[in-house]
């Protein structure tokens, strides 16, 4: 479900773009304009392809924007947690049993059959039409008329056109149309054919259409469209580059001294045939509202820019629609950030706590220090995609119950960047044991080298905070934040540290557990560690 929800914004920023480009040059040329309208259709039949293939780039907190719009509508209980309590449980919300068993589900990748059914039925009914262009074709008759092949001679001639057009005629046409690449055919309609004192500028509007690939452009038009079926933009877009393909033609034809009011003339009597039903999936898009007068009106103004596109004109948008549709392709919209796997690895988890560090009420009982993340990262099943969906299902649901939020995630990156990216399964975490910017920061002042984000949430989770490692080397002992972890984990205050110095015995991570282990009774000193705080 991401990932079309990922196609339908691409394609409506895409196609988006594009229309306000060709509101933005009004003053331009149709074959400019033209050129606009299709190099954005071409970006929108590009894109899924590309999306596949370019390396992907992820939006910053992208959990936090799905859990706004994906988390389901359930009952959830959550339970709060404060920075003194004792955190016994994972970081998985209540639902109630009628969220658990609903009523009726869709079945498994329903969506993708939702969205591929038209597309596939868009697709048959263009190639529908192509079966219906060649039926056409084998039907008609080669036309043998001076008039129409001294007419199609010339306009080849003065438009440059070297390669042949076959003119066809048949009487199931209402009116003339024009298609093909490498041998490209102009057939007309029986009406057509009898108005030989327009023949020249009826063949010159198809040769122009010929001339510019325009049926290559309006097969563009109808694969963007049935990819895009759900976007109002691409259908509006191709309407619009339709309408530019003839207003083009019509450019094309006044070049070839065409008058223009006979032309106009002309346009008006061949609407009333314009051709209708199925012929339009493979020769042209039913006429927009006021098309007609748009283009009569556009044939009579003399002041209007009619030249071709440059090269220069070409080059610079494609370049531009390449730099705005390539980065636009790769990103992951709504992606889900994993885990480093390295990271994760790099620290084992801490000893979970003795009874003795149980029964203090200012330590945090940790069933284990990396609970809530092991909770949110279960074992991949034969069916991973599944799976993981469910696993952020899950991961966003908690978010939302412990009141994770995008500011909360940002405060933690700023206190240790060095860390680099936050899951949201260790902003979860971290939310459960009572982690703040602040904690991590004084973490930090007692010159800690703190390698991933499973150490502060270790720490925290044993009740290590400043002045418990300030206590432990003052008393003599120097470690990393593992052994600190552990020590706490075991309950090693800095007096068992100095027993150990007034006893002439190492002082390492075995003696200082041997010692407590071996020590009973109550404790002759009180425990120097304050409450955690996350403040200090």
């Amino acid at each position: 479900m991401t990932a079309l929800l990922g196609l339908v914004l691409k394609s409506l920023v895409i196609a988006g773009i594009t229309l306000l480009l060709l509101r933005l040059t009004r003053s331009r040329s149709a074959a400019e304009r033209s050129l606009i309208a299709h190099l954005g259709l071409a970006g929108l039949v590009i894109l899924p392809v590309a999306t596949f293939m370019l390396p992907s780039l992820s939006l910053p907190l992208p959990q936090v924007l799905q859990s706004r719009f994906e988390a389901p509508a359930t009952n959830i209980v959550p339970e709060p947690v404060t920075p003194r309590e004792t955190v016994t449980t994972t970081a998985t919300p209540q639902v109630s049993a009628s969220a658990e068993q609903p009523g009726f589900t869709l079945p498994q990748g329903w969506e993708r059959f939702a969205y591929a059914l038209p597309v596939i039925a868009l697709l048959m009914l263009t190639i529908i039409a192509l079966l219906r262009l060649v039926r056409l074709r084998a039907g008609a008759e080669v036309l043998v008329d001076p008039v129409w092949l001294s007419a199609l001679a010339h306009a080849q001639r003065r438009m440059g056109m070297k390669s042949g057009t076959a003119l066809l005629v048949s009487d199931a046409l209402p009116s003339p149309i024009s298609w093909g690449l490498a041998r490209p055919t102009i057939l007309l309609s029986a009406d057509a054919l009898a108005a030989t004192d327009e023949a020249e500028a009826i063949i010159a509007h198809e040769l122009a259409h010929v001339s510019a690939l325009d049926w290559a452009k309006l097969m563009l038009a109808r694969i963007a469209t049935a990819i895009h079926w759900f976007n109002p933009l691409a259908w509006r877009l191709a309407r619009e580059a339709h309408q530019l393909r003839e207003e083009a033609a019509d450019d094309a034809v006044l070049a070839a001294n065409i008058d223009a009011p006979d032309y106009a003339q002309l346009l008006v009597r061949v609407a009333r045939h314009e051709a209708r039903g199925l012929l339009i999936g493979a020769h042209g898009v039913a006429p927009g509202k006021g098309s007609l007068k748009r283009r009569v009106g556009r044939v009579l103004d003399a002041t209007l820019p009619r030249g071709r596109a440059q090269g220069s004109w070409i080059a610079g948008f494609g370049a531009g629609m390449l730099v705005m549709a390539a980065p636009l392709a790769a990103l992951t919209v709504g992606a889900t950030e994993r885990r480093d796997d390295t990271t994760a690895a790099a620290t084992p988890p801490a000893t979970p706590a003795a009874p003795s560090v149980a029964a203090r009420p200012e330590t945090v009982e940790p069933a284990s220090p990396a609970a809530p993340h092991a909770a949110a990262t279960p074992a991949a099943p034969q069916d991973h995609r599944d799976d993981r969906k469910h696993n952020e299902l899950d991961t966003i649901i908690g978010a939302k119950a412990l009141g994770v939020t995008g500011d909360y995630i940002a405060e933690l990156r700023q206190a240790a960047p060095q860390l680099g990216p936050l899951s949201l399964d260790d902003a979860n975490g971290m939310r459960a044991l009572g982690v703040t910017p602040e904690y991590i920061r004084a973490l930090l002042s007692t010159g800690l080298r703190i390698r991933s984000y499973d150490d502060v949430m270790g720490a925290r989770a044993v009740g290590v905070n400043p002045a418990y490692v300030r206590s432990i080397v003052s008393a003599g002992y120097h470690g990393d934040i593992d052994d600190y972890i552990a020590l706490a984990g075991m309950g090693v205050t800095a007096d068992d540290v100095r027993r150990l110095h007034a006893a002439g015995m190492n002082v390492d991570m075995d003696s200082l557990a041997l010692s407590k282990t071996l020590k009973r009774g109550p404790k002759p000193h009180p425990d120097p560690r304050p409450a955690p705080d996350p403040d200090n």
